[in-house]
């Protein structure tokens, strides 16, 4: 495994080649995805290659992949490896559990390989062998196994098994680290307050809450059975009013939790603009890593948009906070 001085040289080195943000606003100002991916080839991005915008979605692919490729060879610390990898692994790993009871091949449904090879997790998993990933996880396999079996399986439960799992592993590999813990604080809580507006119901929300966040018990019911002038007064002191404010913003307007996505994912990268000349441990490969995570959504946001003709101000509106040099 290198050494921190060794992948936090490979990362600072790699963080020049980002797109950044003045190239990503002039690719969502453009007259059309052709001409957005012509910015995008310009950069590098997918090795340069010039693909239709309808073959976008596989030059993101193909940049995650490489991704968790650089992470998995030059993460300077085990426990990292497992948080950056954690939402792949756990994705994957529903697929494999969906797929050996349903008896089709997890290939179809699983994504870019975390930690875990996908045929290592189809090859344990369909042997009923949870030994060898982590706790948490094992837990929800187990869990899936008890639902099919018994007949209570439905796509909720499965889906909110592993994404419990997932954040109780998240916070227990940030530990005491502030800015792990802090990233894992702002994505709990956004899951959560998406969680509570969506069911309107706390008995049912809090089957599918994570660990991890800041809102209490009585926070998550307000969110869950309160009207938003009710949820804004109450809760205007809330460490995460900023995530509040983007979510009851969409529900308000009757679309999905857009906003309070960007908020979360921009929230988080935030944590790290704030630490931008501190290089202590190991943040110069986080921040990297978590630069480049926000890099492919929003190239994944921008030529998505401007193939569906959507009006440029929303496109900016739905762009994460990006690499600025």
């Amino acid at each position: 495994m290198p050494n921190s001085i060794f992948a936090n040289a490979r990362a600072s080195a790699l963080e020049k080649s980002l797109i950044g943000a003045e190239r990503l606003a002039r690719m969502a100002e453009s007259a059309s995805a052709e001409d957005a991916m012509k910015i995008l080839s310009e950069t590098g991005f997918g090795g340069g290659l010039l693909v239709p915008a309808s073959e976008s979605e596989q030059l993101v692919e193909a940049e995650e992949r490489a991704l968790a490729a650089f992470i998995r060879e030059n993460s300077p610390d085990k426990k990292l490896t497992r948080f950056l990898l954690a939402k792949y692994d756990f994705h994957n790993a529903e697929a494999v559990m969906r797929a050996k009871h349903l008896r089709i091949d997890p290939a179809s449904m699983a994504g870019t390989e975390g930690a875990y090879p996908l045929a290592f997790l189809e090859e344990k998993f369909f042997a009923d062998d949870y030994g060898a990933v982590c706790a948490p996880l094992r837990r929800a396999c187990m869990a899936a196994d008890a639902l099919f079996v018994g007949g209570g399986a439905t796509g909720r439960k499965i889906g909110a098994l592993f994404s419990r799992a997932m954040f109780e592993e998240l916070a227990a590999l940030a530990g005491r680290n502030k800015v792990l813990s802090e990233i894992v604080a702002i994505r709990a809580d956004a899951a959560n307050i998406g969680v509570c507006l969506r069911t309107g119901s706390y008995l049912a929300a809090r089957e599918m809450t994570v660990a991890g966040g800041t809102l209490g018990e009585d926070a998550l019911r307000l969110l869950a059975g309160e009207s938003p002038d009710t949820i804004r007064e109450r809760l205007r002191l809330a460490p995460q009013r900023a995530l509040i404010d983007a979510a009851l913003e969409d529900a308000s307007a009757g679309r999905p939790l857009l906003l309070l996505e960007r908020a979360a994912d921009s929230a988080a990268l935030t944590v790290l603009k704030r630490a931008k000349y501190d290089n202590e441990g190991n943040l110069p490969f986080l921040r990297y890593c978590c630069y480049k995570e926000a890099e492919l959504r929003n190239v994944q946001i921008v030529l998505t948009c401007l193939s569906n003709g959507t009006d440029r101000a929303e496109i900016r509106a739905r762009m994460r906070e990006t690499y600025e040099g």
